[in-house]
């Protein structure tokens, strides 16, 4: 059940970023000819960084309230957008606030889908 969950978290990732792409203020671009390829890219460099950093700062800041550990991945998760921009080709976001907002978004959606556990 765990990795159905995860396939699905991927997937929805996925979507929500390519959803991301067409609001006009989000500046998030994917570009060349292998669009969906790069969204799969960007998508798995984000699971991959959530699944170690937001598990270590939950191990870290096992204490915090709940609130406190939500700001601390949406961090982390605005980061690896701003860093999975940095590296993936064809894909950008320019600006941080742009991708505190996708993260945000993307926290939100996957909580709402029941797909976050503690």
């Amino acid at each position: 059940m765990k990795q159905k969950s995860g396939a699905l978290a991927f997937i929805l990732s996925a979507v929500i970023l390519w959803l991301l792409s067409f609001v006009p203020f989000m500046n998030i671009t994917f570009g060349g000819r292998w669009t969906i390829v790069t969204i799969l890219i960007v998508a798995l460099v984000l699971g991959l960084i959530n699944l170690i950093l937001v598990s270590f700062a939950k191990r870290l800041f096992k204490k915090g309230s709940p609130a406190f550990l939500f700001c601390i991945a949406l961090v982390i998760d605005a980061a690896a957008l701003w860093l999975a921009a940095r590296i993936v080709t064809n894909f950008d976001i320019p600006f941080f606030p742009q991708a505190i907002i996708a993260a945000a978004i993307l926290a939100f959606v996957c909580t709402a889908a029941g797909l976050v556990k503690d």
